[in-house]
């Protein structure tokens, strides 16, 4: 089986949720999933919208933290079966003291972070939200991201942002979970001038799955629908600056069938080297886009040494 890594999904909001009924759901539920897709790297995301306060991030991360660095399989270093990092989407709980309160979540394993998810708060605009630019505590959350080496992450954000966040970061960034615009025209895909952009810093995007970012909602996208983006973006980016970041759903309720036809879950993952096989990528390729990728780019943000 080929090994993959997951720039995104939002299993630190399930194990959180899921504290007081099932509190070892990381190992219980969630390690027998990854073990069958031989996912050997991953974001645990945090995501944090709809006005969630500071103290309710905090309060999230820390559990998360420790539910990692309590687990049997996954850890933050790669002494266990499971390397894994943490990660935020939004930042709606951070309204002052942005240094600070960044530097917080770093002490606290983030490496990987977007300033908002699809709302709009005090420091950026979610790419559903309208187009506006980067607050001054935006510009000053940017800096602070650069200051401690945490990856920024684009994939919410509204093109405004964006292009603010390309200028301003001295560091590459990083959209961990994003389709091609030229291929489905959705609010959360990215042009081919922003894709360009991402390479040209020294980011990758990760493409992801979810079939309302592949097709119109009602169509029924599949597992070729999602490969001929790949095989776009390989020819847009070429193989070093193609990922993915899954942003598997199943677990949600109400959200059991958002993932594309024929790749229903984490377990199911194998069938991408398949399918880019037939499209004749090389097994050195399909290695970089479903793992090496990713974990190199990650891989120079995970000192945990000096907090």
């Amino acid at each position: 089986m080929i090994t993959f890594a997951n720039l995104h999904d939002d299993i630190g909001n399930d194990i959180y949720d899921f504290r007081l009924q099932e509190p070892n759901r990381l190992d219980d539920f969630h390690y027998p999933r990854f073990k069958k897709g031989n996912m050997k790297f991953s974001a645990i995301v945090c995501c944090f919208g709809n006005g969630c306060s500071w103290e309710t991030m905090q309060d999230t991360i820390l559990y998360v933290e420790q539910s990692i660095e309590n687990s049997k399989y996954f850890s933050f270093s790669n002494d266990k079966d499971i390397q894994v990092f943490l990660a935020v989407e939004g930042m709606c709980g951070i309204h002052d003291q942005v240094s600070e309160k960044i530097h917080w979540l770093y002490q606290h394993k983030v490496r990987l972070a977007s300033l908002c998810w699809n709302d709009e708060n005090a420091l950026a605009c979610g790419a559903k939200s309208g187009n506006k630019p980067l607050t001054p505590l935006g510009i000053e959350a940017i800096q602070a991201m650069n200051a401690c080496h945490m990856a920024i992450d684009v994939s919410h954000c509204c093109e405004w942002n964006f292009y603010d966040m390309l200028r301003i970061s001295t560091k590459p960034l990083i959209a961990s979970h994003s389709n091609p615009k030229a291929c489905y025209n959705h609010y959360r895909n990215l042009t081919d001038a922003q894709m360009n952009a991402i390479k040209e810093k020294g980011g990758i995007v990760g493409l992801i799955p979810i079939r309302w970012f592949v097709k119109e909602k009602t169509s029924p996208a599949t597992i070729d629908d999602f490969v001929k983006m790949i095989a776009y973006t390989y020819q847009l980016l070429g193989r070093d600056a193609i990922a993915f970041g899954f942003d598997f759903m199943d677990y949600i309720p109400g959200l059991e069938e958002s993932n594309v036809i024929g790749m229903d879950n984490i377990t199911c993952i194998q069938i991408i080297q398949e399918k880019l096989q037939e499209i004749g990528l090389s097994q050195e390729d399909i290695h970089h886009i479903c793992y090496q990728n990713a974990y190199t780019f990650m891989s120079d943000y995970l000192c945990y040494d000096e907090q």
